[in-house]
């Protein structure tokens, strides 16, 4: 069964939607698909693209921790690189990008959501974005806080990272991480690409590409410079100490 359902819409829009479970946690099935659709994606660039959480309980609380907390170095730095690759291929895909959060992005799920022009959050005070990471004991890696610097400022990206405290949809948008609320994020989202994939000619991919690889670019300096503290911490006592024990929360039965 598929982990992503893609459409092609009215204008040249491209629908892509998470199906990989309620959480729709980043499997490395999922990453595998993901890479194989920006194949698709890069060999015939739609007008315009949007990701969204499908059905989903939350958009995404982020990569398959069950899955991956027994990885050894090797095998996470192979992992967490095929994610940032895919992440870096949004950003500079010739098209403008839109990502609709109708629910919780948090941890790896919330870094995907920063490759994206535009953000589209649901307007539920409830929703929680962001980097859970430093409570776990692992660093925030450095190319997700330059970008997240990028889509928001600085100062609030390193308050993020710093303090693991998750944020609701109100301060997305005033720090500027979100572009819009909304009732309905999936349908806005998509009206917001149909009206930028009618825009006459290729300006607005023109005007996208202006900036986009500066911002990749200084995402992936900053990883190929700090990537090997940033497995050191995941490798750590106190990072796996954190790993297992969010791994026990997580596959511990349900109480009825």
């Amino acid at each position: 069964m598929s982990n992503l359902q893609i459409q092609k819409l009215e204008h040249g829009v491209v629908r892509m939607s998470l199906a990989s479970g309620g959480g729709n946690p980043l499997t490395p099935e999922l990453l595998d698909e993901l890479s194989a659709a920006l194949d698709a994606l890069e060999a015939e660039p739609p007008r315009a693209f949007v990701l969204d959480g499908g059905t989903g309980k939350l958009f995404s609380g982020g990569f398959d921790v069950v899955r991956i907390a027994p990885y050894d170095r090797d095998e996470l730095n192979r992992f967490f690189g095929g994610f940032t690759r895919s992440v870096l291929r949004i950003i500079t895909l010739p098209c403008p990008t839109l990502v609709a959060v109708h629910s919780a992005a948090v941890a790896g799920g919330f870094i995907l959501c920063n490759a994206f022009d535009l953000r589209i959050v649901g307007d539920n005070p409830r929703i929680k974005l962001g980097l859970s990471e430093v409570d776990l004991g692992i660093a925030v890696p450095a190319g997700t806080q330059t970008l997240l610097a990028e889509r928001s400022s600085p100062q609030f990206a390193r308050r993020v990272a710093l303090t693991a405290t998750l944020f609701d949809p109100e301060t997305a948008r005033s720090e500027g991480w979100a572009d819009e609320l909304s009732g309905d994020p999936q349908a806005r989202a998509l009206e917001w690409a149909t009206a930028l994939a009618r825009k006459p000619g290729d300006a607005v991919a023109t005007t996208k590409r202006f900036h986009a690889g500066r911002v990749a670019a200084a995402s992936h300096a900053a990883d190929e410079e700090w990537m090997s503290e940033f497995l050191d911490s995941w490798m750590s006592p106190a990072g796996q100490a954190g790993l297992q024990a969010l791994v026990a929360k997580l596959t511990a039965p349900r109480k009825r």
